[in-house]
């Protein structure tokens, strides 16, 4: 019988805080509020999930490469695409001529009936990968640009701006975060296409904005995009997001998640 893979950030990993703290230990993963979970139910299917809090885009094609190697019976995936401006920052004690596998940072986070669920490890041998995104004030940091053929680049001024800095305004925010971005879904379409499986991209909140060219490095095979958000297909569909928050006012509660499950997933579906 074949699998469903899905991937995502926290709003697939059953992400619900803990009242009263804050910080590591300020929330609990893999509980039920996870479509991807309640889409297994439904459908008496084998489901993956591959899943980080707070995840880039970047890395769903090594993601998905390495559940295709793992997994040769995957039909469909169904991917929730992350918040743009977030961002990977990485370090290698040892820069071999032979890059590290797609799987290097890959762990087993959780088995249950019909369902795994990975996620990525921090610190695995000697190589580092960690999650980044801006916060509020960041934004308001810009120091300008400024640049003349007999001085070269003036600001902003790599040697003293902060990572942050120039990372959020010369690399975000940008044209090259775009491409990158396009690159990346055409390598996931192809892998989904060389592995006859069918591609599903979509986003969870209204906000969530990304760039629309998606056929920018060539025409896609195997890929749907969907044309409403989540939230929004369930606002028409008379089901209010916001009766359903949890007490963090972002993640949501069980019944949505299957309200997700039994409506959003086969409406994209019959694309």
């Amino acid at each position: 019988m074949s699998k469903t893979l899905f991937m995502g950030d926290s709003h697939l990993a059953g992400y619900q805080t803990i009242p009263g703290k804050t910080g590591p230990g300020s929330y609990s993963l893999y509980n039920d509020n996870s479509f991807a979970e309640q889409y297994a139910t439904l459908n008496d299917k084998e489901v993956i999930i591959y899943c980080v809090a707070g995840t880039a885009n970047m890395v769903y094609p090594d993601w998905l490469k390495s559940m295709f190697e793992k997994h040769n019976d995957i039909d469909e995936v169904h991917i929730l695409l992350a918040a743009f401006n977030r961002f990977v920052i990485a370090f290698n004690k040892t820069l071999l001529e032979k890059t590290i596998k797609v799987d290097h940072f890959t762990t087993l986070a959780k088995e249950k009936p019909l369902v795994k669920i990975y996620s990525d490890g921090i610190i695995v041998e000697d190589s580092i990968q960690l999650f980044n995104k801006p916060i509020k004030d960041d934004y308001d940091k810009f120091v300008g640009f400024e640049f003349s053929p007999e001085q070269g680049l003036v600001k902003p001024d790599l040697r003293k701006q902060t990572f942050m800095e120039c990372k959020l305004f010369y690399d975000l925010n940008t044209h090259i975060e775009h491409r990158n971005f396009y690159k990346d879904i055409y390598t996931m379409d192809n892998i989904c296409a060389d592995n006859n499986a069918k591609l599903y991209l979509s986003v969870m909140r209204s906000r969530s904005k990304h760039p629309v060219d998606f056929n920018y490095y060539g025409d896609l095979k195997a890929t749907t995009i969907a044309s409403q958000s989540i939230e929004d297909y369930m606002k028409s569909n008379d089901i209010d997001p916001n009766k359903h928050f949890l007490d963090d006012e972002e993640h949501y509660d069980t019944e949505y998640h299957k309200a997700i499950a039994e409506n959003y997933i086969p409406w994209i579906k019959k694309f």
